[in-house]
């Protein structure tokens, strides 16, 4: 979806695109926000991501790149939990208010976040992940029925995604409505059905806004350029889940209302992590 020029300079969506994002989630499983925070922004994350990854090379790259065939089985995919440090805990990551427009329509206004993370894809993997969902059955066998959205994944890339550098692969229209016990391991395998199925690549500007279920199946692909490819990464979810996020106490206690609500089911008033990998 392209904003508008008076949506992006109020930082308000107009009502009928608050639906109409809703909507595409619910049906087909996910909805893009073309290049909605200002470069600046973006240039200040993907600065400071590079610093952090840097950093996380440096201490983890031997063993990283210890099998000479790649890391993660060859896909060259690599998630790291972010420090919640400025710029990654800016309001226009955590609280942005496009993004919790569309998240409200969804999951009511007692959700929270349950991921503060990153998914890079690194030069030189040799294949794509497997197809999966990221969260499985909710109740095991015992589901035969589709279950509401209750978790969303929020997505930020930090640099233009194309087919040279490693976008996500998705399987859209359908595969987040499956019954609940397709999605654990009694249910259809993904790796089967998808290559029967229709797929799409995911091109996005940096600075975009994706937001997708978490039951949508998907997959990394392998990045074919010299420069990574980093998305930050956000789950909000309307039950409890992990909370791996440690807030200090004096940060936490600056944020937004809205914010310090999000984050209510995290460490607080623990120290700020180093990246670390998931």
């Amino acid at each position: 979806m392209k904003i508008s020029k008076e949506e992006l300079e109020s930082l308000q969506l107009h009502d009928e695109t608050v639906e109409l994002a809703a909507n595409l989630i619910k049906v087909n499983g996910y909805v893009i926000l073309e290049g909605v925070l200002p470069q600046e922004k973006v240039a200040e994350l993907w600065e400071a991501f590079k610093a952090s990854m840097d950093w996380f090379i440096d201490k983890h790259g031997e063993e990283i790149y210890l099998n000479k065939k790649g890391f993660n089985e060859g896909t060259n995919h690599l998630g790291i939990f972010l420090p919640f440090a400025p710029p990654f805990n800016d309001p226009l990551v955590i609280e942005h208010p496009f993004a919790l427009a569309i998240i409200d329509r969804i999951l009511g206004m007692d959700y929270a976040v349950t991921l503060f993370s990153s998914n890079t894809s690194l030069p030189g993997g040799k294949k794509a992940q497997p197809v999966h969902p990221d969260y499985g059955t909710r109740f095991g066998d015992l589901c035969k029925v589709s279950l509401p959205i209750t978790d969303l994944v929020f997505n930020i890339p930090l640099v233009d995604v194309h087919d040279g550098n490693g976008p996500m692969e998705i399987w859209p229209g359908g595969t987040h409505l499956l019954p609940d016990y397709y999605y654990g391991p009694n249910g259809p395998n993904p790796e089967e059905l998808a290559p029967h199925m229709h797929s799409i690549k995911v091109h996005m500007p940096a600075g975009s806004i994706l937001i997708r279920d978490v039951r949508m199946w998907h997959r990394g692909t392998p990045n074919r350029s010299d420069e990574i490819r980093p998305n930050l990464a956000l789950i909000y979810s309307a039950s409890h889940r992990d909370n791996t996020v440690q807030i200090p106490q004096e940060t936490y206690d600056n944020l937004s209302e809205r914010a310090k609500h999000l984050f209510r089911w995290q460490k607080i008033g623990y120290p700020v992590i180093e990246p670390t990998h998931e």
